[in-house]
This record gives structure tokens, C-alpha cells and sequence, in this order.
């Protein structure tokens, strides 16, 4: 009997109800896996949960799973580190509710992880949703970060000609929550004391800490092509409450202060005060009350950033000249948003 690679997919619910029986019957489509299915009814006013539950509960010969609940809201970070710490295959895939995966998209994935021992993690094409006859549009492809410390997902917003991806196999910066699949071992080493995610980020942002604390620990992550699936997007709605906006506020200023260092930002420090200024003026207009609490909250939090940094310096290191290799121009970002406008 040939015994599939055993992997852990970690899915934390929060309203978007309709989104889920989509993600857990692409989830039960994987071949040439053998998967343990982890739930979190993450508070879900929508009880996201119990109809997941009565999805898989409902099957004839389901694969593992379990259903985890509390009572209200903990952020996405502390509910997958809730997930995490259930979960015991090598692999472990972080997933979004809003998010199908073609049949192969699994087994692709471990299979690049299984092949490249200096591999932490390994993501594949996800796609945004589109109608019937509408062109096929990149949702990421990867994480890319740039000058003025904003990190994006690859491609997003691209329509694809012909079926042709723009990006090759190989590695990246970052990668997605939204979808990605890692090695345990991988995870362990680059973790925080409380899982892979730092609680402190709540939701938004979490995945890029997790990027710099994976590159700081030395390893490498990937994009494979072909391994494809869907991203409906915000289908947990969270971005809409304002529990989530002003614990999300700082989140790029955490980044900075939890992983960089005067010396690292300064060659920066045009873009980064632009866009610290825009940032600031946007949500002053666009969402007063987080302008005004978001900060507050931010520095309330400072002193347990700068412990996380120390403890992070004494594994890691204090080099921070790895990240230059990464960091792209502001030049490239406006030139690829010119390059969707006129396309």
C-alpha cells in the first residue's frame, strides 16, 4: 500500500460561511496526500464551525479532522498557533476559509518541499475569483517586499494572457497565509515562543514577521507555478470591524521595530517617511477613529515588541544585510501599477 505524505492544514473560521463548504470539498479533492484537517470557529457570529463540522461529520469516510472553538474573536495569529499546536505531520499548510485548491495543488507543494532540504516553505499560484468569459487575474504568487517597507502580494491584480504566468519557479521573500505549506521542522526552528505566528499582530501582517523570522533563520521559500488555486478574498470580513482595524494599525511600524535596526532603514528613510505620511493622511480621512486609537495602541505595545527583538537577536543574529537583497524600488512598484492601467 503506497503511503501518501502526511500534512496538517490549519484553517481558522470567522464569518464568511458561504466560503467554507467551497475550501473543504476542493480540501477533500487533494490526491496523493494524506490530510489532517484542524478547524477553528475563531467566535464566528455566522457558526462557521458547526457547519464545517456537519460538512465533514456528514461524510462517509472523511479524513481526520477536528473542530476547535472559543468563545470570542483571539486574531488570526493566536487562533493558527491554537491550530499549530494540534496539529503532528512534517507539513503544514496554512490555509484561508476563502480559498480552493485545485486537486494537485498538496501534492505539489510537499513534493517541493520534500525534494529541496533548504526549503522552509513553498507557495503555488492563487488566482482572485472571476465570472464566467472574465480574464484570469493573479491574486498572489508570493510575498515581494519594497524600499519603503510595504510588502505586497506578487502580482496581484495581473491578468494572465493565454494562460502564461510572469513568474518562474524559484525563490521569493515572503509568503501568504493565505495559502502556503511549510515544514515543521522549519516552523520550529524560526517560531515564536507561542507558535509560528506572533500573537501581538493579532490579524494582518502576522505572515510577514513570519517572512523575516524565516530569511533571519538562515532559510529559503519558494513559488512553484504550478500548483494553482482561487482566492475569493476577505471572505472572514474581519477588515470591516474595527477591533481588527485598530489592532492592525501599526503592524508595518511592529515589523520595523521588531526586526530592523536604524542602520538597516536608514538607506531607506525617504520612502519610508512618505509613506509613513501618506499612510497617516489616508487614514485620517478614510478611518478617523483608527488614526486616532490605532497609535495609542501601537505604543502601548512597544515594550513587548523590543523583548521579542531581543530574544530574536540572541537566536538569530543582529545582521540585517540580508534583507537588501530583497527590497525592490519604488520605481518598479509604479511601474508595474502603469503597467495594469494601460495593459
Amino acid at each position: 500500500m503506497v503511503r501518501h505524505p502526511r500534512i496538517s492544514v490549519l484553517i481558522p473560521l470567522y464569518r464568511g460561511r458561504n466560503t467554507v463548504k467551497q475550501c473543504l470539498e476542493s480540501l477533500l479533492m487533494q490526491d496523493g496526500v494524506e490530510l489532517q484537517i484542524l478547524l477553528l470557529d475563531n467566535g464566528c457570529p455566522e457558526e462557521s464551525g458547526e457547519w464545517a463540522g456537519y460538512l465533514l461529520g456528514g461524510l462517509d469516510n472523511p479524513p481526520e479532522w477536528k473542530l476547535l472553538e472559543v468563545k470570542d474573536n483571539i486574531g488570526f495569529a493566536r487562533g493558527m498557533n491554537k491550530l499549530y499546536a494540534e496539529s503532528d505531520a512534517a507539513w503544514i499548510c496554512f490555509l484561508n476559509q476563502d480559498v480552493t485548491l485545485n486537486p494537485d495543488h498538496l501534492k505539489i507543494l510537499v513534493s517541493e518541499l520534500t525534494g529541496n532540504q533548504d526549503l522552509a516553505g513553498v507557495c503555488g499560484t492563487l488566482y482572485r475569483a472571476a465570472g464566467d468569459g472574465e480574464p484570469r487575474v493573479l491574486d498572489t504568487t508570493g510575498h515581494e517586499i519594497f524600499r519603503d517597507r510595504i510588502v505586497r502580494n506578487r502580482g496581484a491584480g495581473r491578468e494572465i494572457d493565454d494562460g502564461l504566468i510572469p513568474y518562474e519557479e524559484g525563490e521569493v521573500f515572503g509568503l501568504s497565509a493565505a495559502c502556503s505549506v511549510f515544514s515543521r521542522i522549519a516552523l520550529e526552528d524560526s517560531r515564536e515562543v507561542e507558535g509560528p505566528f506572533d500573537p501581538d499582530f493579532f490579524s494582518y501582517f502576522e505572515d510577514v514577521d513570519l517572512d523575516y523570522r524565516i530569511n533571519r533563520a538562515g532559510w529559503k521559500l519558494g513559488y512553484v507555478p504550478q500548483a494553482a488555486g482561487t482566492h475569493l478574498g476577505a471572505g472572514s470580513g474581519g477588515r470591516k470591524e474595527l477591533k481588527i482595524r485598530l489592532r492592525a494599525y501599526g503592524n508595518r511600524r511592529r515589523i520595523m521595530w521588531k526586526h530592523e535596526t536604524p542602520g538597516s532603514l536608514w538607506p531607506d528613510i525617504i520612502p519610508i517617511l512618505s509613506q509613513d505620511i501618506y499612510g497617516s493622511v489616508r487614514a485620517l480621512f478614510t478611518d478617523p477613529i483608527a488614526w486616532l486609537i490605532g497609535p495609542l495602541i501601537f505604543l502601548g505595545s512597544i515594550g513587548r515588541i523590543l523583548k521579542r527583538r531581543r530574544e530574536l537577536d540572541k537566536k538569530f543574529g543582529t545582521a540585517r544585510g540580508w534583507i537588501r537583497r530583497w527590497l525592490k524600488s519604488e520605481r518598479e512598484r509604479i511601474r508595474g501599477k502603469i503597467g495594469k492601467i494601460f495593459k
